[in-house]
């Protein structure tokens, strides 16, 4: 099921980019989808870092900004290095 779910996923980002329908928040609400497939078991590691290239998504950035939502400032960790 994992490669079918990839390539629906992938497919519909490419196409709301084409129709300039790929915003900020389309982009985060689409890692959230990702993220939540991921940890379903339907998307492999692999998977989830092609379609979070294709979204453009900074990871590392996006914790940072999480971490300083959450706490009022980031978390020290070398994974955000």
């Amino acid at each position: 099921m994992g490669k079918v779910y990839y390539e629906v996923l992938r497919d519909t980002i490419e196409k709301a980019r084409k129709g300039g329908y790929l915003t900020t928040e389309a982009q985060l609400i689409f890692w959230g989808r990702i993220s939540e497939a991921y940890g379903r078991g339907d998307l492999t590691l692999e998977e989830l870092e092609r379609l979070e290239a294709l979204l453009e998504i900074d990871r590392g950035r996006y914790l940072r900004d999480l971490d300083v939502a959450m706490t009022g400032e980031p978390e020290e960790d070398e994974e955000y290095a």
